[in-house]
């Protein structure tokens, strides 16, 4: 039913964007993206601006990207097909955020994670071969990059920036052998240096 659905500015934009993308990465012609863009101009339900995107790899998501997670007296969880810009926000006061990056787009490449926030945790899950740097103002807590700190050449980066107090901070970079293990398994199993171990130990 879905289909059916009368597209909004917002969903037309995407689209454009991401075939902007496709075209740069040699999928689509200079032609065939000029071609692609009058189309989803015309077009008037999600179902016409699918057709326009289902040849191509991961079709786009028309939601905005993740900037604000704030939780006081509670917690926050986000994971799955996220969309994140260059920086997300998160406000904690007596809370929990979990920021799963494992199946995330960063869209402007690289993202800078501001914490600020008394009595609480914030854990972000990222794959591992990133690029991890910490600058924090810790009181009475902690802020860790976590597991292989052997990032490949040209990664993405994850700067985390944190002004906390009684709170602990943590990126945590998880193998792509682990499938989407829970994230207190990741914890459990960087914490029993699980990530050292030669593939298939």
């Amino acid at each position: 039913m879905s289909d059916s659905l009368r597209a909004s500015d917002l969903d037309r934009e995407a689209r454009v964007s991401y075939l902007r993308e496709a075209a740069a990465d040699g999928r689509l012609t200079m032609e065939e993206f000029s071609e692609r863009v009058e189309a989803v101009n015309r077009s008037r339900t999600v179902g016409e601006l699918d057709q326009l995107t289902q040849d191509l790899p991961i079709p786009p998501s028309p939601r905005r990207p993740t900037r604000w997670l704030l939780a006081a007296l509670g917690s926050v969880k986000r994971a799955g097909r996220l969309r994140v810009g260059r920086w997300v926000v998160c406000l904690v006061v007596l809370g929990s955020v979990d920021l799963d990056l494992r199946q995330a787009t960063l869209t402007g490449g690289s993202v800078t994670i501001v914490v600020v926030g008394v009595l609480g945790s914030v854990d972000v899950y990222s794959p591992e071969g990133l690029n991890a740097e910490v600058r924090a103002l810790s009181i009475l807590g902690h802020a860790d990059a976590n597991g292989n700190d052997l990032a490949q050449p040209g990664s993405p980066l994850i700067r985390l920036v944190s002004l906390s107090a009684l709170m602990g901070v943590d990126i945590w970079r998880v193998p792509s052998s682990w499938g989407q293990r829970s994230w207190r398994q990741v914890i459990h199993a960087i914490r029993r240096g699980e990530h050292l171990l030669p593939p298939g130990a």
